[in-house]
């Protein structure tokens, strides 16, 4: 009988074992009172233009001359700029510089040709146009002339369009978080681009007035409002309500 006992107490063993031989391990428990909350990264972006009146005329002019050597090249350009350059300093509201300056030779070795670019800048159309007709009269080549922002303008105008894409960014994210039933807690990462470019101008027509002893028409300048524009991209973060 004792030995029936023990047989039934061996083979009950490993049943009563084999709960805890194979029971999950203990999850990690959460503190009592705080409750996890899930981030949502929303990945934005916006851009925003603003327009403003171009401020500046800028006019480039080139002094060419041919010869048979380079000295008497070299001297007729020189007087040429000498000339040009005086007279834009007389002229009010226009800022004059001098550009590039290169020789070399032409008409397969025989000649000499030396050239200089002189730059004409200024708020006030019609006198600079004027003063660049005067300046073509005298043997100048115009090679460039265009209505453009000043550096101070296109300044503010970036910082406004940058104003206005993170504005309308910002709401945006506010919308789409209300989609999903969730709101906005910051910006994890906020990228502005706004390129310092000119783009060139091109309506406001400026056709200035010809002056009696003028022989030739001055050239004409027609400009628009210059489009300046901001991107801004951001990382969002949601979190439930």
């Amino acid at each position: 009988m004792r030995r029936l006992l023990a047989l039934l107490a061996l083979l009950a063993a490993p049943a009563a074992l084999a709960p805890l031989a194979f029971a999950p391990p203990a999850l990690a428990q959460i503190p009592a009172g705080v409750t996890p909350l899930a981030e949502t990264a929303l990945h934005l972006g916006e851009t925003a233009e603003v327009t403003r009146a171009p401020d500046e005329i800028v006019a480039t002019l080139r002094a060419d001359s041919r010869a048979a050597t380079a000295a008497a090249a070299q001297d007729a350009v020189n007087r040429a700029i000498a000339a040009a350059v005086a007279r834009a300093q007389a002229t009010q509201g226009v800022r004059v510089a001098t550009g590039g300056y290169w020789t070399t030779r032409v008409d397969d070795g025989r000649a000499w040709q030396a050239s200089q670019q002189v730059t004409l800048r200024g708020a006030d159309g019609a006198v600079l146009l004027e003063l660049t007709s005067a300046l073509q009269q005298q043997g100048m080549a115009l090679g460039q002339l265009h209505w453009q922002l000043t550096r101070e303008t296109a300044r503010t105008a970036r910082e406004e369009a940058s104003r206005l894409a993170l504005d309308a960014l910002r709401r945006r994210a506010d919308a789409v978080a209300a989609q999903l039933g969730l709101q906005v807690v910051g910006l994890r990462e906020v990228r502005i681009d706004a390129p310092d470019r000119a783009p060139r101008p091109m309506p406001m027509a400026m056709a200035p007035a010809r002056a009696a002893s003028a022989p030739a028409a001055p050239p004409v300048a027609v400009a628009e409002d210059v489009v300046v524009a901001a991107s801004v991209e951001a990382v969002v973060v949601l979190r439930p309500r």
